[in-house]
C-alpha cells in the first residue's frame, strides 16, 4: 500500500478551522482507497484532530505559554515530529506553507491551495501575509490541490505563472452526519439564522449583524446564533449591544459532533465573507436542509449552486431582503429537498479518491 505523509503544521497552527477539518476527514478516508497515511503528529490541541481519535490531547498551557508557543512556531517553524519513519513515505502532502517544512523533506511532495485572501485583502493582515511562503510552496510542488476553480484561477492571474499543469481542482466534501435526522439535544432557540466561523475583516460579521438586527425589529422570534470565531471582542459586544437585539445574540461552541443538529435546527444560514477558497459551511447547511444565503463573490456559486441564495456583498439591505424571501415557507420546504440534493455533489469519499489518484501518479514518476 502506497504510503503517503502528512505534516503537523495546520495542526499547530490552529485549534479548530476548515483546512485541519479537511486534513482529518481527508486522512481518515484514505485507507479505503489504497492509501496508508502517516501522520507526524503527537498530541494535539487541535480539536479536530483530537475528537477524530487520530492523536491523544495535549495538555493545555496557560494563556501566555500557549500564546508565546504559537508565537514560536510562527517565527521557527520546527516540526514538532521530524518527517522520518520506517519505512519512509513515497509521498508527502504538506497541511500548510512555512518556510521550515519545505528544508524538512526531500521527495515528492503535494501542497494545497485554500485561497488568495491575504494577496487580494492586504490591509486585513497588519502582521503580514499569514499563509508564509504559499508562492515558494506553488513552485517546489510536484502536486497542487486546489479546493476551488476559483482558487486555481486567482493564484495563477496573482502570481503570473502556469502552473495549470500540477494544479488540479479536488473540491471539498462534506460528511453523511449532516444529512441525518437526529435528536435535538442542544438548547437552541426556535427560529434562529446561524452565523459559523471567523468573523473579523472580510468575514464581514458586521453585515450579517447589521441585516439581523432590523429583521429582529420586525420579528421578536428571530434569533441569530454564532459558532466558533472565538468569544467576542470589545468592539463586537459594543455593535451587538447597539443593536438592539443584544438578548437575542447566542455564542457557541460545540464540538464537531453537534454541528449537523446546529445546522439543521438553524431557520437559515448565512455567510456574508467577501471572500472564500471554498467554504464548506455552505456545503455543510445545504446538505441539512437549511437556507443558505451567501455574499455572491469568489466561489460562492461554485459551491451553493442554483440552490442557494445570493445578496451582493456588504450590503446590509440586500442581506435583509434574501433572508426575507429564505424564510417563507417554499423557500424552506426547497431547501429542505434541493439542499441535500445538491450537497451529495460534494462527498468526502470522492475528495479522498481524486486525492489518491493523484498521489499514486506522482509516486509513479518518482
Amino acid at each position: 500500500m502506497l504510503r503517503v505523509g502528512f505534516d503537523d503544521q495546520i495542526f499547530r497552527a490552529q485549534p479548530r478551522g476548515g483546512i485541519s477539518r479537511y486534513f482529518v476527514e481527508l486522512i481518515l478516508r484514505l485507507p479505503d482507497h489504497g492509501i496508508e497515511p502517516v501522520l507526524f503528529a503527537g498530541p494535539s490541541r487541535n480539536l479536530h484532530l483530537v475528537e477524530s481519535g487520530l492523536v491523544p490531547a495535549a495538555s493545555a498551557p496557560g494563556g501566555v505559554r500557549a500564546r508565546s508557543e504559537w508565537l514560536s512556531w510562527r517565527l521557527l517553524g520546527h516540526p514538532r515530529t521530524p518527517l522520518r519513519s520506517d519505512p519512509r513515505p513515497t509521498v508527502l502532502h504538506h497541511t500548510f506553507t512555512h518556510p521550515a517544512y519545505l528544508r524538512a523533506w526531500t521527495g515528492p511532495r503535494v501542497m494545497s491551495l485554500f485561497d488568495m485572501t491575504p494577496e487580494l485583502f492586504p490591509h486585513y493582515f497588519r502582521l503580514g501575509n499569514p499563509h508564509f511562503a504559499k508562492r515558494r510552496y506553488c513552485e517546489m510542488a510536484d502536486g497542487i490541490v486546489s479546493i476551488s476553480q476559483s482558487a486555481a484561477d486567482d493564484m495563477m492571474r496573482l502570481y503570473a505563472v502556469d502552473l495549470r499543469a500540477k494544479t488540479q481542482v479536488i473540491p471539498l466534501g462534506v460528511g453523511e452526519e449532516f444529512f441525518t435526522d437526529g435528536a435535538d439535544t442542544l438548547d437552541l432557540p426556535d427560529r434562529y439564522l446561524l452565523f459559523v466561523g471567523v468573523r473579523g475583516g472580510y468575514k464581514d460579521f458586521a453585515t450579517a449583524l447589521a441585516a439581523f438586527a432590523s429583521l429582529a425589529r420586525q420579528d421578536p422570534g428571530l434569533h441569530l446564533v454564532v459558532v466558533g470565531g472565538g468569544p467576542f471582542t470589545d468592539v463586537e459586544l459594543g455593535s451587538i449591544d447597539a443593536s438592539g437585539a443584544g438578548r437575542r445574540v447566542y455564542k457557541l461552541q460545540p464540538p464537531d459532533a453537534q454541528m449537523p443538529e446546529v445546522y439543521r435546527r438553524a431557520t437559515a444560514f448565512v455567510f456574508p465573507s467577501l471572500y472564500e477558497g471554498f467554504g464548506l459551511p455552505t456545503l455543510e447547511s445545504l446538505a441539512s436542509g437549511t437556507p443558505a444565503v451567501l455574499a455572491d463573490a469568489s466561489c460562492s456559486r461554485e459551491v451553493g449552486g442554483d440552490v442557494a441564495r445570493y445578496f451582493r456583498p456588504g450590503d446590509v439591505d440586500d442581506l435583509e431582503r434574501v433572508l426575507r424571501e429564505a424564510m417563507t415557507p417554499a423557500s424552506l420546504e426547497l431547501a429542505r429537498v434541493a439542499g441535500p440534493r445538491h450537497a451529495r455533489l460534494f462527498t468526502w469519499d470522492r475528495t479522498a479518491q481524486a486525492h489518491a489518484e493523484l498521489y499514486r501518479s506522482l509516486a509513479e514518476r518518482a
